[in-house]
Order: C-alpha cells, then structure tokens, then sequence
C-alpha cells in the first residue's frame, strides 16, 4: 500500500502500457477518466480518449507544442506515472468478496489526493533573463486508470496517474512542468491517500486495524490470507534483499528498477476465472465464502444506521483538531516553518480512520484563523516556495531568546578594563609565541572585545580550524576566573563539553543536562557559561539558557560557525541572534590546515563554490574519485581504509551522511578489516540500543513504540516504582488505551499510561542486531556518568567471552571497561567506522573519506560540503557518483534553515562587527 512516482521513458511506451492493461468496467464504473484544473481547460473529461492522451504524452497541448530543441530535433519528457495502491485487506474484499463500493471509495481516496498534488506540487519553471524562478501554477492534465490485479495476477486495487508534462501559468501558456516537489512529497502523498481511503472505509461499515506508517488493513481478513496474495510483493522484495536493501532502506530510484526487472508480461486473463481462482485460494487459506459474505453484509447494515455515520463525523471533527495539534507540534518540534502539505500529511497519520482530508483541512483553516498556526512561505532545500505555517510556540520561542539578548545589552560591568585586557592578550599571545603558536590580529581583537563587553550575552563566530578555544577562550575563561568568575564550559554534545572543558580547565556539561540540572551558584561568584558548538542549539534550548541566565545573573559566551551545520531541532538561533545585532566578534583566519590546497577547497566551501573547492583538491589537496554505482564506491572506501596501518586509520574520518549508507559500508569495512587480519576471531552477536529520537509527539503516540523497545526516563516517578535512568523494556501496546506495559530489567511490572505521566520526559531506543570481534572500532552512543561514558567515547574490543556474553574494552582515554552484552545500560554501543556529518562536527584529524552523493538531496548541501571538508588537516578523499552534479546540487542547496520570525535588519549595527568573506 504505497505512492510511487516514476518517470515515463517514450510516449509510444506509456500508451502501450496503460492502454494493453485488462481495463473492465462493471456497475458503472469507468476504467479510466482524466482530472485536474489543466484537463478541463483543455475540455477533456470522462473516459480518457487513446488519441488526445497519445497527443497529450508527445506535447501536443491545445495549440502548443511542448519541448525543448536539441541537434534539431524536438525533446519531451511525456510525463510521470503516480501509482496509489490500496491495502491487500481492500483489494480482497473488493475482488474476492465482491464488495463494490470499495472501488468507489478507492476512486474517490485517488481523487482527493491527485487534487492535493495539484494544489501544493505543481510548478513550472519561468526563465526572465539569465534566473529561473519556480512558479506554483495550481493545475495538472492527469490520466488515471484503474486495474485491479498485479502483475502476479493477486488483487491488487490500484490507480495509474499519468501526470502529463503541461502545466498553464499564470500569463496562460502551457509549459514543462517542474515535478521536483512530486518525486520529493511521494510520502505525503500515499500518507493523503490513505488517510481518505481508511475513513471511507470505516464509513462504509468496517473496522480497520492501525499499524505504523499509516497503514491499515479491514479487520476480519486473516494474515494468512494477505500473505497468500502478496506474491508481486514478495517478488520484489526479494529482488531488494538480493541487493542489500529493503522497502524501507531503497531509493525511489532503486524501487523503480527492481520494480520493472521483476515485471511479468502482461497476458490476457479472463476475469470471471480469476476471480474463482481467487476465492478457491482464500478459501484454502481459511477465509471460506461464508465468512467474507458475513463481513460484507455486517458492514453494509452498520453503514445504513445514520446514528453510526453521525458518530463517525462528530469523531472525525473533533479528532481532526487533536490531530493538527500533534502534527503542528511534532514538526513545529523539528523546523520552525512547516509546509501546508506536510501538516496535511502528519495529521492524517495521527488521525488515521478518524478524521477525512477536508476535515483536517476545515481544522488546519480555523486554526489559522485563531493564531496556534500563522501562515508563512516555506522553503524547500533548493529555495523553492511553498505554502507553509509556523506555531505560535515557535514564533515565543524565538521572540523570548531575541528580547533576553536585547534586554542583556550593556546590563553588565566588563570583566577588564582595556588596560587589563590588553596585558592579558599580550601576555597569552607571548607565551604562545614561544610555543611556536603566533596570535594573529582577529585573535587578539576577539579577546580584547569579550573582555571589555558590557552585554550579558556575546558572541564568537568562527570559522572551522581558526584556534577559537586555544587562544581566545583559554585566554577570556582564565582571566575571568581571576576576576572571581565562575566558568562552565557547555555544548550540545558530551563529547564536545568534555573537550572544552577539559581545554578551559573548567567545569562542563551538556546543554541539555545543564537545563534540566543546573549547578546552583554560589551567589558570591558571578557565573560565566561558555557555550561550544553554538550552531547546533534549538532555538527552544537557546531561549531556554538565556531564560536560566536571566534567573542566575549568568553571562554566556555563545560560540560557533553559523556556516556549519544547524540544530537538528527548529530554528537558527545563533545565526538568528547575529543578524538580530547580538555584539559578536569575528574570526575568519584559519590556521587548521597543514595542506594549502586542503585550505583553499575550505575556503570555497565557505562560499559555496563546490568547483572551485573540487579543483583545490584536484591541486593537491585531495582526492576525487567518481563512479555511478554507489557498492562501488563502498568497496573503494573500505579498500582505501584498510590499508592503511592502525596509526594512520586513527587519524583518519570516514563520513557518509545516511543511516542505511552508513550501515552498509560499516559492513563492507569490517568485511575488509576482517580479511586482513586486523579484527579476529568469531563474532558474538549482540542487539545494540539505538535511539528512536522520537518527538515530543511521538513520544505521546502509542504508534511510535514496538514490542523489545527500551525505555528511559529523565525523572523519578516514585509513585510508579520508576526511577530515573533505569531500562524498562516494552512488553505489549494496547494503542485504543495509549497505554504500554513495561517491564524492568529485574522483572517488575510497570503500566505506563502515555496520556497521564512520563510521555514527556522520555527517550526510546530499538534494538539494533550488530555482532563483535576481537579488534573492533566501537563508540558509546549514550551518557554514563557513573561508568564514565561519554555519548561518542570511542574505544576498541581487546576481548570477548562468548560464553559469558561480556566484551573488554579499552577507551580512548586507556581505561579499561568489562561490558554485559545483555544489560541495556552496556547496550549503547555502536561499530565506529563511519560518522555522520553531524557527529564528524567538532573533530580534527589529519584525513577525511566523504562519500557525496549528488542525489541525496537532504543530506547534501554547502553547510554539510563545509563541515566535512573543514575536518582534514592534509588530505580529502571525496567519492561522488557525477562529480558535475555534485557542484550542481551543492550550488543549489544551501543548507540554511528557516525560522518562525521574519528577519529584519540588525537594530544596533555598531553593536557587532561585520561578517567576514563568505558570511554575507
């Protein structure tokens, strides 16, 4: 039950194939019918005629020809085929049982969600002088057809749309369409679909059971029966696992091709014996006639009691308001902008067989006019507009973090005079000196202007490698600690507050700890918290710290690269506060990289300039290796990787920014490592923990739990014999209840209801199936204090004990660890090969291998390109599939995030310093 889009090749073969399918048509019922706003200005309606759709796939459109001239001759692309397919359960009462009306409701699901393509994804592409500007035109020429069996001949309800290349803009011309939003919202769409299909289902007299991801079957038909008629699905995924993939792991693109290798001719059936041969099978598989017949005529006499219906409408109404605030809130949770089409999507997963489209609609609209959404444009990762929302909670969050920077401008005494800042820089710049470390002028500035500031918050923005802690910071913590400070080192990560710590000789800890558990001042001292890694706050943390500031007379130091990569959750609050005019020194010399060419591919990397970066490697500073097939690529990385010795491996960072990716090419280097001698012995299997990172929303939706998931809660609910940090493993879901029943790791019982307490202090891993060897590179993926974990502490397996089930482990750090490989609290571990980019931010080393992919469109953008390349102090090895495309898409992506509040100048200019090259 899924929405695939594909790219049709040739005219001549999208007419024969829709054309040659086993159309029939029964109780009037049309096979095919054309929709959307471009088909009626055109006056094509009912059946679609063969002649008008062959003429509408070559471009011939109205008076128009479509296309585009090359060598003479005239190029167009026909059209895009979206495919929505109804669940097995829907297709097997339709067909086998014969229930009509399920047709009719699937019909109309295909409507209301083509017409929602059609509203929020179609575009054309207008060119005025030397830009392209992208257009919403609000209208599509579609054909649909509908078939009832798969290519295995199993009933399989579904519709082909053929999206016609031809769009009307706004001064009425017909142009190529710009299907970028189609193939990238292929979710939402089938998540729309679905949605309106669950309802009509429900209405017509059945009950349906929920399962995650939106999907949903017709209660009553047995899984036996819905495997017997899987056969096309089984097909292909097994044609996947023979690639090492899955439904879930695959591409688009990868789908597609498994899709047409497994493909079946197409031959003639005579529908009156397929269908007996149909029922002869789910009567074989225990789903005898008796008992469909008795499911049809139980759910055709609930859907003739208008009592049932205005229950389900007064459900759906007030569900559909429920809904939006947990779709609002779980994406509000992660972007500060949404688009219109996404909360459509997310409410309907919530709201799944409750609420229809145009309920959540009416919802959305009433919710608008209230204010909990307010209506913004939003921006695709290529800058393209869309309709879109943020929250009220996003627009106070960031509205209460700018007015406590404002209200904290000259509200504190400088730390030292002029006088005293000035011997203090020249006295750490003249012993660094003799180090053999020269300070160079920003430095020195940078110093000087935070220990003379009078503002409760300042800032450091600076570029990667440009000696931030080890020269100003070292210098600023230490003469504030003189002066009676006292100084916390933070950052969103443990393994970034340790190494400021331990660099600032300080105190540190994790934003996120610090919030919850704040060291209580001495009221004495004066505190000072320096804040690593800036970038990577939520606006939600950020206004969260200065609100703890306010309260504790705190100053903060925030310090980062509004050019790197930013939060994971909604906003940009660092770059935000910058602009907003937040006092903010500069530093823009890097002084990390040992390779010229490697800094010069840096440098262009800041300005977004992927070809000029590619050629500085191709200079000397690197390596770039390009070849189409991505196990390829893989094999090369993990070839390249293990040839070097184990000294020069632990300077080296293997980055790919998937998870799929980077589980597979973990595999393919421990295969390498394993041939080579250089981890041994048998591998002892283990189901490492893994976090869910679930929302806020998630967190209170039963659906975002599976049976063996280890719970975690962040406070004490002594009431419930539930103490903080300790693991309690999902037992059964009762999803209607919202309650969870959990069991500790000492066997009692605990009955969580999600809706009453703990849902919102909470995290949830899965269990991951991974193995050890003797030799192996592991990273510890959670805090531990009283271990002496940090989240991203590495260290490397010296000995394991299959009997036992323990590993030994020897840290970065020398210290030697004994782990229960069946105790959750040892369970946090994962293989340490491969980073992402988001981890792979904050480490220098002497070698990087980055595996880009032009294709992976939110996972590669100039902020990631940045963060990667800025990592190598030497060497850059980039492995692409199309070396062109990759400084194409880098180009058009910027990676820069949006935020609830319109931007406005700097209201006191004079107040920060301006960017430097590449900041603008």
């Amino acid at each position: 039950m899924v929405a695939s889009v594909s790219a049709l090749t040739s005219a001549a073969q999208a007419a024969s194939y829709y054309e040659a399918d086993d159309y029939y048509s029964e109780d009037g019922l049309a096979p095919s019918q054309w929709r959307g706003q471009g088909a009626q200005a055109l006056g094509l309606s009912g059946e679609v005629d063969r002649e008008r759709f062959r003429e509408a796939l070559d471009g011939k459109i109205g008076n128009q020809m479509l296309g585009t001239m090359r060598g003479g001759e005239l190029e167009h692309r026909p059209g895009w085929d979206v495919t929505l397919s109804a669940p097995k359960s829907v297709s097997i009462m339709a067909e086998v049982a014969g229930d009509r009306r399920l047709i009719a409701a699937h019909d109309e699901a295909v409507s209301i969600a083509m017409a929602h393509v059609e509203r929020h994804m179609a575009a054309t592409r207008i060119r005025d002088g030397g830009s392209v500007a992208r257009e919403s035109t609000g209208n599509l020429v579609i054909a649909s057809f509908q078939h009832g069996t798969s290519r295995a001949q199993d009933p399989q309800l579904h519709t082909h749309n053929v999206v016609m290349n031809a769009t009307q803009s706004a001064d009425g011309e017909w142009r190529s369409l710009e299907p970028r939003a189609i193939y990238q919202l292929q979710k939402q769409i089938g998540s729309i679909y679905r949605q309106e299909l669950s309802v009509k289902v429900r209405e017509l007299g059945y009950q349906i059971e929920t399962a995650k991801g939106s999907m949903f079957e017709i209660a009553g038909v047995p899984a036996e029966v819905l495997e017997a008629f899987s056969t096309r699905s089984a097909q292909i995924e097994a044609a996947l696992a023979e690639r090492g993939a899955s439904r879930d792991t695959a591409s688009a693109a990868q789908k597609q091709v498994i899709a047409l290798d497994t493909r079946e001719t197409k031959f003639f059936v005579d529908q009156g014996a397929l269908v007996a041969d149909w029922r002869e099978t789910a009567s074989d598989a225990g789903f005898r006639a008796s008992e469909r017949l008795a499911i049809v005529a139980a759910a055709e006499a609930k859907a003739a009691d208008p009592a049932y219906l205005a229950a389900l409408a007064r459900q759906g109404h007030q569900a559909a308001f429920r809904a939006i605030a947990q779709a609002s809130a779980h994406l509000g949770e992660r972007q500060s902008v949404f688009s219109h089409a996404a909360l459509q999507a997310e409410a309907g997963r919530f709201s799944l067989g409750k609420a229809s489209h145009a309920q959540i609609a009416s919802a959305i609209a009433e919710e608008t006019r209230g204010g909990a959404l307010i209506d913004r444009t939003f921006l695709d990762r290529r800058g393209a507009k869309f309709d879109g929302f943020t929250t009220r909670r996003n627009v106070e969050t960031e509205t209460t973090l700018l007015r406590v920077e404002a209200q904290g401008r000259g509200a504190c005494a400088p730390i030292a005079s002029p006088l005293e800042a000035a011997k203090a820089v020249g006295s750490a710049a003249m012993q660094a000196e003799r180090a053999g470390f020269a300070w160079n002028v920003e430095q020195r500035e940078a110093t000087t202007q935070l220990l003379t500031s009078r503002n409760r918050i300042t800032a450091i923005q600076g570029f990667a490698g440009t000696a931030k802690t080890t020269t100003v910071l070292a210098t600023f913590a230490r003469e504030a600690g003189a002066k009676g400070l006292s100084v916390v080192a933070l950052a969103p990560t443990s393994s970034a507050a340790m190494v400021l710590g331990e660099a600032l000789e300080t105190r540190s800890d994790t934003v996120a700890r610090h919030l919850r558990l704040p060291e209580r001042p001495d009221p004495t001292r004066p505190v000072l918290w320096i804040v690593d890694e800036a970038s990577l706050l939520s606006a939600q943390d950020t206004a969260q710290l200065f609100d703890l500031a306010e309260k504790h007379h705190a100053r903060i130091v925030l310090v980062g690269d509004v050019q790197q990569l930013g939060s994971v959750a909604a906003g940009a609050a660092f770059e935000q506060l910058q602009q907003a005019g937040m006092e903010t020194a500069k530093l823009t010399e890097i002084v990390r990289q040992t390779n010229e060419a490697t800094k010069e591919a840096v440098l262009a990397s800041i300005q977004g300039d992927a070809q000029k970066a590619l050629a500085a490697l191709d200079r000397g500073g690197g390596t770039v290796i390009e070849h189409e097939e991505r196990a390829a690529r893989f094999a090369m990385m993990a070839t390249r990787y293990t040839a070097m010795d184990e000294v020069a491996r632990a300077r080296t960072l293997v980055v790919e920014p998937s998870r799929e990716g980077r589980d597979r090419l973990i595999a393919d280097i421990r295969e390498a490592l394993s041939e080579a001698g250089a981890i041994t012995g048998p591998a002892v299997p283990i189901q490492r923990l893994d976090s869910k990172g679930l929302t806020r929303a998630d967190a209170h939706d039963p659906m975002s739990y599976n049976k063996g998931d280890v719970i975690r809660f962040f406070r004490d609910y002594q009431h419930k014999g539930v103490m903080r940090g300790e693991a309690y493993t999902v037992e059964s879901i009762d999803a209607a209840k919202a309650a969870i029943m959990l069991r500790s790791e000492d066997g009692r019982e605990v009955d969580w209801r999600l809706r009453q307490w703990g849902a919102s202090h909470v995290q949830a891993f899965a269990p991951q199936a991974m193995d050890l060897k003797t030799g192996d590179a592991i990273r510890f993926t959670r805090n531990d204090r009283e271990a002496g974990r940090n989240n991203g502490t590495l260290g490397a397996v010296i000995a394991l004990d299959a009997q036992n089930r323990t590993a030994t482990v020897r840290t970065e750090r020398g210290k030697v660890q004994t782990l229960d490989l069946d105790a959750a609290r040892d369970r946090h571990i994962a293989h340490a090969y491969v980073s992402t980019t988001f981890t792979a931010q904050g480490r220098t080393v002497d070698h990087i291998i980055v595996h880009a992919d032009s294709a992976a469109t939110n996972l590669v953008d100039q902020k990631s390109f940045y963060t990667k390349l800025s990592r190598a102090k030497a060497f850059v090895t980039l492995f692409t599939n199309d070396r062109a495309r990759l400084e194409g898409a880098i180009a058009e992506r910027t990676g820069e995030k949006q935020t609830a509040l319109v931007q406005h100048a700097a209201p006191n200019p004079a107040a920060r310093k301006d960017f430097g090259a590449g900041l603008g």
